[in-house]
This record gives structure tokens, C-alpha cells and sequence, in this order.
């Protein structure tokens, strides 16, 4: 399998954290675009967007969820998705919206700091901002419940509070929010979190 694959999205980081944690990130193979958001930065799918898997069949998967749920499927161990039944599908899945939600913000104010001088938007960079900060208050009440053993819900949170550190570390989300810092601190020592850390 083929991922196309950017280090500092919390997009990409997601399928990795799913791929190591159900044991198949050995049959990875990671490419790298080098091309910049205005181009595209993938021309393995008509999104543009990373990441997209390019399945050995020739078939190419987008976007990150549906990648993610593809790798969960190929074990036969952990399942980090919900099955049906499942009395906490519902709550696994609407945490995993909220934190796709607010990495959509996050990726949101990332694109309008980069756009050309007299293109980017103060106002719509503060609605982003108001977004993110209302999903860390729900985050911070939930977080208590949240417990060590990883989710397809609990991992994209862990995935968006990384990339606000990356993108964002003036803000300081942990202020105010001591459980979601305490349980994201404990969270990030797992090994899919180390290795797929990214870098800055």
C-alpha cells in the first residue's frame, strides 16, 4: 500500500496512529509530495488533499476516515471503530466528528495565515479560533472519561491537540484545562503517538 503523506498533517498522522496501532504501518510505503496547498499538495486524488492509500489493486482511498476504517478492517485483533451493538458507537463517533471538526478549524486558520498578503480574513481567522475553543471546553469536560485504550475518537483528539501544539503553541490550549493536558500527556507516550510525532 502506497500513502501519500505530508509529516505535519494531523490528517495523515491519523491514519499512521490507526496503522500502527492495529499493526500494519510495516506495509506502508510513505510518499511525500513536495508541492505547496495552492497546487494541490496531491495529485493522487482530485481533493488534492492529504492523505489518500493506494491499495495494491491500483485503488486509491480518500480521505482520512475512510483510510482509517480501511486499516481497521484488515485486523483481526484491536478494532478501533465502533461495531454495531456497540453501546458506545454513538459517543466514539460524534468524538470523532468534533475533533475532525476542530482540526478542520485548525487547518482552516493554518491556510489563512499562509495566503497572500491582503487575501486572508481577521474575521474568519477569529470564527476558526472561537470553533477550536468551544470543542477544547466540551473536550476538557469529557476528558475524564476518556480512559488509556485508543479509539478511533480518543486518536483523532490526540491527533488535533498535537497539531494545535504544532501550529498554534502561543495559545496554550492545557490553560484552564487541566484533565484534557493531563490525559493528553499520558495519551501521547504510546508508541503510534512517538512515532508519528511531527516534526518542529
Amino acid at each position: 500500500m502506497k500513502l501519500y503523506y505530508s509529516a505535519t498533517s494531523p490528517y495523515a498522522r491519523k491514519v499512521m496512529v490507526v496503522a500502527h496501532e492495529v499493526g500494519v504501518a510495516d506495509r506502508i510505503e510513505l510518499l511525500i509530495s513536495d508541492r505547496s496547498i495552492f497546487d494541490g499538495i496531491n495529485p493522487a486524488t482530485p481533493l488534492g488533499k492529504v492523505p489518500s492509500l493506494e491499495l495494491d489493486s491500483g485503488m486509491v482511498l480518500y480521505d482520512s476516515v475512510v483510510i482509517c476504517e480501511y486499516l481497521d478492517s484488515l485486523s483481526a485483533g484491536v478494532k478501533l471503530f465502533p461495531r454495531n451493538g456497540d453501546p458506545d458507537k454513538w459517543a466514539v463517533l460524534v468524538l470523532h466528528a468534533l475533533a475532525t471538526g476542530m482540526t478542520d478549524a485548525q487547518h482552516d486558520r493554518r491556510i489563512n495565515m499562509a495566503m497572500p498578503a491582503g487575501e486572508g480574513s481577521p474575521s474568519w481567522d477569529a470564527r476558526n479560533k472561537l470553533c477550536i475553543d468551544q470543542c477544547l471546553d466540551v473536550l476538557e469536560k469529557q476528558a475524564e472519561s476518556f480512559g488509556d485504550q485508543p479509539d478511533i475518537g480518543l486518536i483523532a483528539v490526540a491527533c488535533a491537540l498535537g497539531f494545535h501544539d504544532l501550529r498554534f503553541p502561543a495559545e496554550a490550549w492545557r490553560t484552564g484545562r487541566p484533565r484534557l493536558g493531563g490525559w493528553y500527556e499520558q495519551f501521547s507516550k504510546r508508541d503510534s503517538m512517538v512515532l508519528t510525532r511531527p516534526p518542529g
